[in-house]
C-alpha cells in the first residue's frame, strides 16, 4: 500500500522527521504550514510534563509515567496491509535518520524502491489510559486555566508505528549506495543481489515512521 492510502486508511500520520526519542503521551502540535510539530516554544512536550507543571504529579510520578510511556511493549500491528510504500519523491521528506547518514553522499530520489514492512507498533494500554484520562478531568476541575491555555488545542501520541526498511537500486548504483552506507557507519541486515538491482534490508532501529494523534480535549481512557 502506498505510504498516502496507509495513511487515509488508517487515520495515521506520517512523522516525517522522526527519532527513537518520540514516545507515546508526547504533545504534537498544529503548524501554520499544516504539518505537524513536536515541540512549541513555553509549552509541555509531554502529556505527563503538563500534569508536571499543573502541580498535578510530583517529579516520581513523572518518572513512572515516562517510563510506562517510554518502555510499552512493541507488537505485530494487526493491520491489513503489511508493507508501506514510499514514492522516490517522498523519501527525502522522511528524515530518518538512516537516511539522512547517506543523503550527503548518495541522491535519495535515485532509489527505485522504499518499503517499510514487519509493521510493529506501541499502542497505549487501557491502565495508562484511564490514568492520563483522570489527570486530565482533575486538571480540568481544578487547574482549568493551564489546561485550557497549554494542551486543550493539542494532539497527543496514541499508538506509534515501526517498520523494517527495504530499499531497492539500479545495479549500476550500488557501489555508490554501499559506499555512502560505510561513510555514514550504517550495516543492512541483508544485500541480496539480483541481476539488475540490488535489494537493502535494515531494522528500524525503534524509530517510529507514523503515529496516531488524539485531540487532548476528546480524549477518554
Amino acid at each position: 500500500m502506498e505510504i498516502r492510502k496507509f495513511r487515509s486508511s488508517y487515520g495515521l500520520e506520517l512523522i516525517t522527521a522522526s527519532h527513537a526519542g518520540i514516545t507515546l503521551g508526547d504533545l504534537v502540535w498544529d503548524s501554520l504550514s499544516g504539518k505537524v510539530e513536536f515541540s512549541h516554544p513555553g509549552m509541555p512536550n509531554t502529556i505527563y510534563s503538563a500534569f508536571l507543571d499543573a502541580g498535578l504529579i510530583d517529579k516520581k510520578e513523572f518518572a513512572i509515567f515516562q517510563e510506562e510511556c517510554s518502555e510499552s511493549e512493541l507488537t505485530d500491528a494487526l493491520l491489513a496491509e503489511r508493507n508501506v510504500d514510499v514514492r522516490s519523491e517522498l523519501i527525502a521528506e522522511l528524515k530518518h535518520p538512516s537516511l539522512g547518514k547517506i543523503e550527503g553522499n548518495f541522491r535519495l530520489d535515485s532509489i527505485s524502491k522504499f518499503t517499510f514492512g514487519n509493521l510493529q507498533v506501541k499502542l497505549m494500554d487501557d491502565l495508562l489510559r484511564v490514568n492520563i484520562d483522570r489527570y486530565l478531568e482533575e486538571m480540568k476541575a481544578n487547574k482549568w486555566k493551564e489546561y485550557d491555555g497549554r494542551i486543550r488545542r493539542v494532539n497527543m501520541i496514541t499508538e506509534l508505528y515501526y517498520g523494517s526498511i527495504r530499499l531497492v537500486v539500479e545495479k549500476s548504483l550500488s557501489s555508490n549506495l554501499d559506499a555512502a552506507m560505510e561513510k555514514g557507519g550504517i550495516t543492512a541486515l541483508t544485500r541480496t543481489e539480483g541481476s539488475r538491482s540490488v535489494e537493502y534490508a535494515f531494522a528500524h532501529e525503534n524509530v517510529p515512521f507514523a503515529m496516531r494523534i488524539e485531540k487532548v480535549r476528546r480524549f477518554n481512557g
